[in-house]
Order: structure tokens, then sequence, then C-alpha cells
């Protein structure tokens, strides 16, 4: 598998555990979130657009703290994945 492909599919982890909170399945989607965070640490300071996905995560654990799993899936989904996609 490529790098290419390796991002594309911890983006997809990622849509899956938004898909988890968005059904209000925490305990799903934080699993899936935690999978992918752990798949993705050690490639992240190859990846082009690691500034910006670090500037991010701070976002997205707060979103978590608060418990707005909505605000959590659409920063995963929307711009995480999105990030993850432009290699």
């Amino acid at each position: 598998m490529n790098m290419e492909d390796t991002y594309i599919a911890i983006a997809s982890d990622f849509t899956e555990a938004a898909r988890s909170f968005r059904l209000g399945q925490e305990a799903e989607g934080s699993q899936r979130l935690r999978e992918g965070l752990d798949l993705l640490e050690p490639l992240l300071s190859s990846h082009p657009q690691a500034q910006l996905i670090f500037q991010l995560i701070p976002n997205m654990l707060a979103a978590q703290e608060r418990h707005d799993w909505l605000g959590l899936a659409d920063y995963l989904e929307h711009e995480l994945c999105a990030l993850l996609r432009l290699t």
C-alpha cells in the first residue's frame, strides 16, 4: 500500500468515527477516533498538510471534551479527511 492509499484508509477510519458520533454511539466513535489517530501519528511528520492538521487537533479535542459530538464529527469528516486527501 502506498502512502496515498494509507492516508485514504486513515480518512476512512475518521469518516466511520464521524458516522458513529452522529448516530450517538460515542464509545464506538471514540474508539475509531483513537485508532485513526494512532495510525496517523507516526506518519504525520511527512504529510504535506501536517501543520494544518496539527492546528486542527486542539479544536477536535475541545469538541470532544464539550461532548459536542456533531461538531467533532464535522471536524473529522469535513476538515481532517479533506486535509488527509491532499497528498
